[in-house]
Parts: C-alpha cells; sequence; structure tokens
C-alpha cells in the first residue's frame, strides 16, 4: 500500500536524523498522516482506528525524545478514541471521524505558524540594541528572535558553536549570514571559556539564548549536548539564560531521557574492547533558567506546569 510506503519513510527520516528539530519532526510526521488519511477509502471503524494506531505508533516510536510530536499526535488519537462511539451508534460515519482526526492535526500546524509570529515579537523584546548574544546548535526558534530584532534595527552580534559531530551550528550560521546579521563561529571546545566574562575574555557576552528539545514538568530543560557546560559558564558570569521552546515541548509524562546516540558518530574504527558514551543531549536545571520564552510570554520554569494547565489543559489527560 502507498500509504505506508509514505510513513515509512518520514519514520526513518526522523530516525536517522534526516529531517531534525522537533517542530520539523512533528509537522513531518502530521503532514503524512493527513495526507495519507485523506488519500485513503476505510471499509470500516475498525480498519480506520487499526491504521490511525498503527502508523502514528511508528512515527512516535521514530524518536523517543521529541514530546511536541507525542502530545498532539495524542490528542489526535483522544479525539479518535472518544468519538468512536458516534461512529458505533450512527451519530456520523467513518469519513466523518477520519475528518475530525485530520483537523486535529490540522490544528496543530495551525497553532505553530500562529506562534511563530507571536513569539518572535516577543522575543525581539527581550533583545536590547547593541547585545552580544550567544546560542548553540540550531534553534529555528532562535534564529526567528534574531531576524525579527535585526529587521527592528537594533545592532545585535550573534555567536555560535559548531555543534559537532553533524555541525548544526553551520545551520545557524547560514541562516544568520543569509539575513545580513554579525555572527561568529567559535569551535565546541572553546565556547564555554568564550562565554565566561570573567577570565581573559576579549567579547562579554549579555545573553545566552538557545533552543529547546524538551521541557520536564518540573521545568528542567533538554537540549543538544553542550547546553550545561554553555549554562555553567553563564551562570558563573551571572549571564541571564533564556530557553526559546512552545509550550507544546512540554514531557507532561516525564518519561523522556537523555538520549544517546551510536558510537560510530565519535570512532568508527574505535578499538574492539572501547566503549564511548555519545550523549545527544543533556540537560539545564530549572532553577537556573532566567525564562523559558513561549507562545504565552517568557515563563519562570517553576510555572511551567500551571501553565499547560492553562493553555493546553488536554496534555495533561
Amino acid at each position: 500500500m502507498k500509504s505506508l510506503k509514505n510513513i515509512e519513510t518520514i519514520a526513518d527520516d526522523i530516525k536517522t536524523i534526516t529531517i531534525q528539530w522537533a517542530t520539523n519532526i512533528a509537522i513531518a510526521a502530521f503532514s503524512v498522516m493527513k495526507l495519507e488519511l485523506n488519500t485513503l477509502d476505510f471499509n470500516n471503524l475498525d480498519e480506520f482506528c487499526d491504521f490511525v494506531l498503527k502508523w502514528s505508533k511508528m512515527l512516535m516510536e521514530a524518536r523517543d525524545t521529541e514530546p511536541m510530536l507525542f502530545n498532539w499526535m495524542k490528542y489526535a488519537l483522544n479525539v479518535m478514541k472518544s468519538e468512536k462511539w458516534r461512529v458505533k451508534s450512527g451519530k456520523i460515519s467513518v469519513d466523518e471521524l477520519k475528518q475530525k482526526v485530520v483537523e486535529a492535526l490540522d490544528e496543530f500546524m495551525g497553532r505553530v505558524e500562529k506562534e511563530k509570529e507571536i513569539r518572535k515579537k516577543i522575543w525581539a523584546d527581550l533583545i536590547k540594541d547593541g547585545e552580544n548574544i550567544f546560542t548553540h546548535c540550531h534553534s529555528s526558534s532562535a534564529v526567528w528572535i534574531f531576524k525579527k530584532a535585526h529587521k527592528d534595527w537594533k545592532k545585535i552580534h550573534i555567536y555560535n558553536d559548531e555543534t559537532r559531530p553533524l555541525y548544526q551550528g553551520r545551520k545557524t550560521s547560514k541562516d544568520l549570514a543569509k539575513a545580513g546579521i554579525p555572527n561568529t563561529m567559535v569551535t565546541d571546545w572553546a565556547s564555554t571559556f568564550f562565554v565566561d566574562n570573567i577570565y581573559e575574555s576579549h567579547v562579554d557576552i549579555d545573553k545566552v539564548i538557545i533552543g529547546c528539545d524538551s521541557i520536564r514538568i518540573n521545568g528542567d530543560v533538554l537540549n543538544k549536548v553542550w547546553s550545561f557546560g554553555i549554562w555553567l559558564a553563564a551562570h558563573h558570569s551571572k549571564i541571564p539564560v533564556y530557553i526559546a521552546g512552545s509550550l507544546m515541548k512540554v514531557d507532561v509524562t516525564n518519561n523522556i531521557e537523555i538520549e544517546k546516540r551510536s558510537a560510530n558518530e565519535v570512532w568508527e574504527d574505535k578499538p574492539k574492547n572501547l566503549e564511548i558514551l555519545n550523549y545527544a543531549f543533556d540537560m539545564i536545571p530549572a532553577k537556573f533558567i532566567t525564562g523559558i520564552i513561549t507562545e504565552f510570554g517568557v515563563i519562570k520554569p517553576k510555572d511551567i506546569k500551571k501553565m499547560v494547565k492553562k493553555h493546553y489543559p488536554r496534555m495533561l489527560n
């Protein structure tokens, strides 16, 4: 069946990091599900539900560190489960149920576009004219804020690191260069020393603004490895650290763990008896985060659960 091939391809692209970054991953997963649901006809309720359950599970299991994908896919599944009785009682057809699930997926994508504009304005207001800002890895959210501040004629300089072994920092530098924003890249190994303003510093960093892959319900943040070291350097110099991340990235189950990836990324032909720990992510503790910049404003980490309950109560179900 053609649909299975499409979904398998997207799931494989997510698993192999061909598709990167939380928002891109979620949009790719929801888009392919929506495409196939709109393409296929289902003979009965069981066939439809089996399809949705099987292939949504494949997409969610492609990577186990993507709460944005999990939260909204769970919402779409809950829509299906809560409306099944209407089909069984003859109140709606299978096609109408299918449309409700598609609308749930569409709702997510509409929110992403809306919050993109809202968050750009919120974030840009945090940046002052003449500031030096450090960012890490690649975050489309962080790049949006820098572009908005630059568009508002604020003179800023962005510093960022390479982010080995996949060099996502180069994506950040390319985006900034294309937008005409002054940018300097430093090596990963020098970045923590560079951020610190106390020892031998030739550039004073005013703020650290980085993205995130996951926000724990207690406000801890998981992000690309090296974030912890950058936070330590910033904390040592009393530099504010802001996290750019939607509330849709909150891990309400608190089940997402620090991801480890293949040792081959580090050393393909390593000695036989050598063990390599290749952490893909690390953690910034909630108590050391100045604020998490969301679509609902800048939130203190301690208030994350309260804000999720207020704005996305369905995520807690």
